[in-house]
């Protein structure tokens, strides 16, 4: 039987299965998108992009209000913006409307991540709250890997496929919305709420964990949403692959974030945080150093791709568990949106520019790039990275603040 806790960070994470699930299918419907809208780069980047410009501003709107409303109201209601983005993109007249659909999107997951890993670390057991945490992004790359076998049987409607990939995106969310409704509000929080102010003594400390998680959520998100969006594409149009192979490696590489995710569900919270972390991020530069010189063999690149997606499925869910449980109650919610706003400003940044980068510096440039992005966070995260495994919450905000 499962426990309540589980239950409730299986319920949290079905916003990252819908985000995961979205993400992959707007990847796929920009093979048909292209050729419907004749799009240049640039709009390309754009239409990619919109759905990271929109989890910024939700992120730091809806996580700020999670802190001064409570965790229970945006968990259950923030995902309607995701519901509704996904039908606005889904009937589309124009380029300018698609856009605002995926802005939309964008809004919705970017308010339910940090509120949901709120509620998640407040009502978790210490002893395996790390686990829990780490459910979300799990079913993240889940959500990713069965947008790649939904899309598959789609591609036959040629230049129209891409509205009924769009549409599909809103039966996560709709699910999930009448799933959550039994949620209670958190009780850490309701107690810290009405017993405290805001009071942070080492500020110092504060500002430094909230950088280091920002930074990191920035560096590992600008990586794996090039390759989350732009896989596809890429290996069709510069490696001259057929569109199912190209969705098979797409979601190969999402089943290896999940592969990731799965060693930090068992091992974070027996081993440590830090002991995992260390040698994804270092394995992480390497290996994109060494992809320059692997682009010419699509089998080498497909199964490096894999191994990329199973290091960045580390280090992205290390980082997430992070921001969920190193900050103060009550500016938990404000804290994760501001680190996971970050990172989806790094998904933002790299999913705009990536189609001119292809075309200014190639392939070969772009993995360059990556491996110099990475290299800063390889060097600083063994003298950064905390322990924070097995300590309650209470325990964790007097050690630290």
């Amino acid at each position: 039987m499962v426990s309540k806790d589980t239950y409730i960070a299986v319920l949290a994470g079905m916003g990252g299965f819908s985000d995961g699930f979205a993400l992959l299918l707007g990847g796929s419907a920009l093979l048909s998108l292209s050729h419907y809208f004749r799009l240049t780069a640039g709009a390309e980047g754009l239409i990619i992009s919109a759905p990271f410009l929109g989890s910024i501003i939700g992120a730091v709107a809806f996580g700020r209000l999670a802190d001064l409303l409570g965790r229970r109201v945006i968990f259950l209601n923030v995902l309607l913006f995701f519901l509704l983005g996904s039908m606005i993109s889904a009937l589309a007249p124009s380029i300018l409307v698609l856009i605002a659909g995926r802005l939309m999107v964008g809004m919705g997951i970017g308010g339910d991540i940090p509120s949901g890993l709120a509620l998640v670390a407040e009502l978790s057991d210490s002893r395996k709250r790390g686990g829990l945490l780490a459910i979300q992004s799990i079913l993240w790359g889940l959500g990713g890997a069965s947008a790649a076998l939904v899309a598959l049987p789609l591609l036959s409607l040629g230049n129209i496929a891409w509205r009924p990939l769009f549409g599909l995106g809103a039966i996560p969310p709709l699910v999930t919305l009448v799933l959550r409704r039994e949620i209670s509000e958190s009780w850490v929080w309701k107690v810290k709420r009405s017993e405290v102010e805001v009071r942070i003594r080492n500020r110092g400390r504060y500002v430094l964990m909230l950088a280091f998680t920002s930074a990191s959520l920035f560096a590992w998100t600008f990586i794996l949403a090039i390759f989350a969006n732009y896989t596809p594409s890429i290996m069709v149009s510069t490696m001259g692959l057929s569109k199912a192979y190209a969705l098979l490696i797409g979601g190969a590489q999402w089943l290896g974030f999940v592969a990731g995710g799965l060693m930090v569900l068992r091992y974070c919270d027996r081993i440590g945080r830090r002991i995992l972390l260390i040698p994804a991020t270092v394995g992480e530069a390497a290996l994109l150093y060494a992809s320059i010189f692997l682009l010419r063999n699509p089998l080498w690149i497909s199964l490096t791709l894999v191994v990329l997606w199973i290091l960045g499925g580390v280090g992205y869910v290390v980082n997430s568990v992070y921001s969920a449980e190193l900050f103060p109650t009550l500016l938990r919610g404000t804290s994760s949106g501001v680190a996971f706003s970050m990172g989806r400003l790094g998904g933002y940044v790299s999913t705009l520019i990536l189609p001119m980068l292809l075309l200014s510096i190639r392939l070969a440039g772009v993995f360059a790039l990556l491996a110099v992005l990475m290299t800063p966070l390889a060097l600083t995260c063994p003298l950064i990275a905390p322990r924070s495994e097995g300590k309650g919450i209470d325990e964790l905000e007097r050690e630290y603040y």
